[in-house]
C-alpha cells in the first residue's frame, strides 16, 4: 500500500538501545527498549537543517532528548513512567560538580553503615521471609538496598539525590534474584543459592558512581548549552502535548511508541518501581497502568471508541474470525488492538497540529500478530497518519523480529520499521 524501502543494512545495526550501553551518560541505566544515538544522528544528518525544534512523545530513558541536547537542539519530551522520568531528568542535567559528587558519595558511605532500616512492604514477594516460596531480594541484599535508599534520600541537594537514586536503580536487577525475560521478570537459575552480602551491594553501587557516572561527567568533551531538562514533562503525551506545546512550532519528531506486543512496561521495571517507592500499593500500580498507552492487557479497558480506518477494520474482522473457538489466554486482546490504534490516532492528530509545514516525523514501530493473524502496524499507522493530514514519504524496513513460537509457521517474522511522515 505504501512505499517500502530496504534499510536493513542502514538501520539494522543501530535500531537497538544495546549500542548505547557503553556510551557516556546513555549507559547510566540499563534500559531495554529504544534505539541508539546513531539512529538519531543519522536523522539529523538527513534533515540537514539549522534551528530545529523537536518533540519526543515517548521519552523512555531520555535517549532522544539527550542526544539532541548534546547537539544544541531543543526537544520537548513526555514520559508517564516515574522511574523513566527520573532517569531522563538525571541524564539531561548539565550542572553537576565533581566535588559535590565526591562529597555526597562519602556522605552515603558513612551513613549507610549506621542507619537502621526495616524491610516493610505491601508486596509479599519483594523480600525474603518465613513461609515464602519466592522473593526478589535475599534478606541481606534487601537490607543493603534499603539502607542505600534511605541514605540517598537524606541528600539535601536535589540533583545529587536524583543522580545517586539512578545509580541505585541501575544495580537493583543485578543484586536481585530476577532478570528481564522478554515481557516480564523471571527468576534467575539457582537463585536460592545466590550468596550476595551487604558489601557486594555497596561495592556495585560505589563502582557505578565512580567508574561510570563520575567518569562520564569528568570526561565530557564540551559544555552543553542547550537544556532539554526543562522541556521534559512527567505526563501522558496523549494529553500533555496539547497543553505544553504551541501549535505549528515543531520541525522534527523522533519517537518509538510502545509496540503492540501486549507488553506492559510497568511490569518490565516493576522491581525498581517497588523498591524505590514509586509504587507503594497495588492500587498505585493500577493507576500507573491506566495512564499508559493501551498496548497491553493488564487492564481490562472500558472504552468502546472506534476509528474509521478500512485497514484496521479488516484486521479486526480477521482477528474476530480467527479467535472463534480458540481458548484465548486473555479475552481483551482484540479490544487492546482496537484501542492501541485509537491512541495512535490521538498521537498523530496532536502531532499534526504542533508541526510546522514541511516538518518531519520518524516513527519507529513494529508489526504484531495474534491468533495467527498479522497486524500490519506499520501500514495501519501510516494510513491513520495520512487521514490526519500527513504525507507518508516511505516506510523504512529496518529489522525482522521473532513472533511467538505458536505463530511462526503462519505469520513468520515481524517487520520493524520507521515510518517517515511530512506535513
Amino acid at each position: 500500500m505504501y512505499k517500502h524501502v530496504d534499510y536493513y543494512k542502514t538501520y539494522g545495526r543501530i535500531m537497538q538501545f544495546n549500542k548505547n550501553k557503553k556510551e557516556p551518560i546513555h549507559r547510566w541505566y540499563p534500559f531495554v527498549e529504544g534505539y541508539s544515538k546513531e539512529f538519531i544522528q543519522s536523522i539529523l544528518e538527513e534533515m540537514n537543517r539549522e534551528h530545529l525544534v523537536c518533540l519526543e512523545p515517548f521519552s523512555g530513558s531520555g535517549t532522544t532528548a539527550l542526544e539532541l541536547q548534546n547537539n544544541g537542539i531543543p526537544c520537548y519530551s513526555f514520559e508517564v513512567n516515574p522511574l523513566m522520568f527520573l532517569i531522563a531528568r538525571v541524564k539531561l542535567e548539565n550542572g553537576y560538580d565533581l566535588s559535590r559528587i565526591d562529597y555526597w558519595l562519602n556522605f552515603v558511605k558513612n551513613k549507610r553503615s549506621t542507619v537502621q532500616v526495616t524491610l516493610q512492604t505491601e508486596f509479599n514477594t519483594l523480600y525474603e521471609g518465613e513461609n515464602k516460596k519466592k522473593w526478589n531480594y535475599n534478606k541481606e541484599v534487601g537490607i543493603a538496598v534499603e539502607k542505600l535508599r534511605v541514605t540517598v534520600n537524606m541528600i539535601d541537594e536535589e540533583i545529587y539525590k536524583e543522580l545517586f537514586m539512578v545509580a541505585l536503580a541501575a544495580i537493583l536487577l543485578e543484586v536481585s534474584n530476577l532478570y528481564r525475560n522478554g515481557k516480564c521478570l523471571s527468576y534467575k537459575k539457582k537463585w536460592k543459592e545466590r550468596k550476595l552480602e551487604e558489601g557486594n551491594v555497596y561495592q556495585l553501587f560505589d563502582n557505578k558512581v565512580l567508574n561510570e557516572i563520575r567518569k562520564d561527567i569528568e570526561t565530557a568533551k564540551q559544555k552543553v548549552i542547550q537544556n532539554n531538562k526543562v522541556m521534559l514533562h512527567h505526563e501522558d503525551s496523549r494529553v500533555g502535548i496539547e497543553e505544553k506545546v504551541e501549535d505549528g512550532t515543531i520541525d522534527l519528531v523522533i519517537t518509538s511508541p510502545p509496540y503492540l506486543n501486549s507488553r506492559d512496561y510497568t511490569d518490565t521495571y516493576m522491581l525498581e518501581l517497588k523498591t524505590l517507592g514509586f509504587t507503594g500499593t497495588s492500587d498505585e500500580i493500577r493507576e500507573l497502568r491506566e495512564k499508559t498507552l493501551r498496548s497491553h492487557v493488564q487492564i481490562k479497558w472500558k472504552d468502546d471508541t472506534k476509528i474509521n480506518n478500512e485497514l484496521l477494520a479488516k484486521t479486526i474482522l480477521k482477528l474476530e474470525e480467527a479467535a472463534k473457538g480458540i481458548e484465548q489466554w486473555n479475552n481483551s486482546i482484540i479490544d487492546m488492538v482496537r484501542l492501541y490504534f485509537v491512541d495512535m490516532q490521538k498521537i498523530f492528530s496532536v502531532l499534526y497540529k504542533k508541526m510546522k509545514n514541511n516538518g518531519r516525523v520518524y516513527f519507529n514501530v513494529s508489526n504484531s500478530a495474534y491468533f495467527n493473524v498479522l497486524i500490519n502496524t506499520l501500514e495501519i499507522c501510516s494510513s491513520i497518519a495520512e487521514n490526519e493530514g500527513f504525507k507518508v514519504i516511505e516506510i523504512r524496513d529496518a529489522r525482522e523480529l521473532n513472533t511467538s513460537p505458536q505463530q511462526q509457521k503462519q505469520v513468520g517474522k515481524l517487520l520493524e520499521g520507521v515510518i517517515v511522515l511530512e506535513k
